[in-house]
C-alpha cells in the first residue's frame, strides 16, 4: 500500500481545490499561512485548514458567496479523504463490517454458554452457588467485547 500524498507544491495544491493559482498565492501570502519546506511543499492538511478558514468574504454577491462555500467543501472533502488514507477514520462499511464481526462472536458465545455450557454447571445449585458461575460467564462476555475494542483501537478492521 502507497502512502498518501502529505505535501504539494502550489501548483498541485492548486489544481487539488480547484482554484486560479493567483488566488491560492494571494491566501498563501496572508499572515498565518502555512510555510512551505525547502523545496517549496506545503503540507496539504495546513493548507485545506488555512483556506477553509481563510475564504470569508462579501456574501452580498451572491455568487462569490457560492464560489466560496464551494471551496469550503471542497477543503473538508479533502481533510476527509487525507483522514480515510491515513487510517484515522473508517468508513460506514467498515464500522458495520466491524461491528458485525463482533455481534456473531459474541452471539456464537452467548448462546454456547446458554445451551451447552451453563446447563450442566447450574444443574440442582442453589442461587447463591449459580452468581459466581453466571458471573464468570459474564466475565467472558466482556473479554470478548475488550479484546475486540484492543484490536479496533490498534486500526485492524477485522474483530
Amino acid at each position: 500500500m502507497t502512502r498518501p500524498k502529505t505535501r504539494e507544491t502550489k501548483s498541485e495544491l492548486s489544481r487539488r481545490l480547484k482554484l486560479h493559482r493567483g488566488l491560492l498565492d494571494g491566501l498563501l501570502a496572508k499572515p498565518g499561512a502555512p510555510a512551505p519546506d525547502r523545496r517549496k511543499r506545503y503540507l496539504i492538511r495546513e493548507v485545506v485548514a488555512f483556506v477553509a478558514a481563510n475564504r470569508e468574504g462579501n456574501h452580498l454577491d451572491n455568487l462569490r458567496g457560492a464560489r466560496l462555500r464551494e471551496v469550503q467543501l471542497r477543503c473538508i472533502k479533502i481533510e476527509r479523504e487525507l483522514s480515510t488514507a491515513a487510517g484515522d477514520v473508517f468508513s460506514v462499511s467498515e464500522i458495520n463490517t466491524i461491528f458485525g464481526h463482533l455481534a456473531v462472536t459474541l452471539k456464537t458465545k452467548l448462546f454456547a454458554g446458554l445451551e451447552t455450557d451453563l446447563p450442566p454447571k447450574l444443574d440442582g445449585q442453589p442461587a447463591v452457588a449459580m452468581r459466581p458461575i453466571l458471573r464468570e460467564f459474564g466475565d467472558s462476555l466482556c473479554d470478548v467485547m475488550a479484546e475486540a475494542a484492543v484490536r479496533f483501537n490498534k486500526g485492524g478492521a477485522k474483530v
